[in-house]
């Protein structure tokens, strides 16, 4: 094995695993029962950003690269080495601590994101203001958005699988 601690990406393959995490958090809200509309509202269950990749508007994308592009960051930070995959090899998930983990680091991220462009913490999300209710610690978080930051983060294997890498526990033995 040739243990890498980053993937080289390209701007296609950048754009291929981005299109895969879109794809891994559109499935975690259809899960939970979410349908698309033009304005997301949480408590009739519709999201604005469900819809292919390819309709995104650009900061949408751009959220979706830079998830994609600490993956290798918080693979790291459990414990977990990315390698190219063998056709035989199917990715294993992570235990419930290593979600909860990676999932408050994929919220600061996101937070670091918004604050990074403008954004303001407030009672109500604006997106025309950039201002965003979700904007607080991970504590903070209503569980209903935790679960969004778990979902990304349990998709983890699948988005790697599409470019052709799997992720290894560090100091575990071999069966091979």
């Amino acid at each position: 094995y040739a243990l890498m601690h980053r993937m080289e990406l390209d701007k296609e393959l950048l754009e291929t695993l981005a299109e895969a995490a879109h794809e891994v958090f559109c499935d975690d809200l259809r899960a939970r029962g979410y349908k698309y509309g033009p304005i997301t509202r949480k408590n009739k269950k519709v999201h604005s950003s469900l819809k292919p990749y390819a309709e995104l508007p650009e900061n949408e994308k751009e959220q979706n690269r830079n998830n994609v592009k600490d993956i290798p960051n918080k693979l790291a930070s459990v414990g977990y080495a990315l390698l190219p995959a063998r056709s035989d090899e199917t990715p294993s998930g992570f235990s419930d601590d290593e979600i909860e983990k990676l999932a408050g680091m994929e919220h600061e991220r996101w937070m670091q994101q918004k604050f990074d462009t403008g954004w303001r913490y407030a009672k109500k999300t604006n997106k025309l203001k950039k201002l965003h209710k979700e904007l607080v610690a991970w504590h903070g978080l209503p569980h209903e958005e935790q679960e969004k930051d778990r979902g990304l983060v349990r998709g983890i294997p699948k988005i790697l699988a599409k470019a052709g890498y799997t992720m290894v526990k560090l100091g575990q033995e071999s069966n091979d």
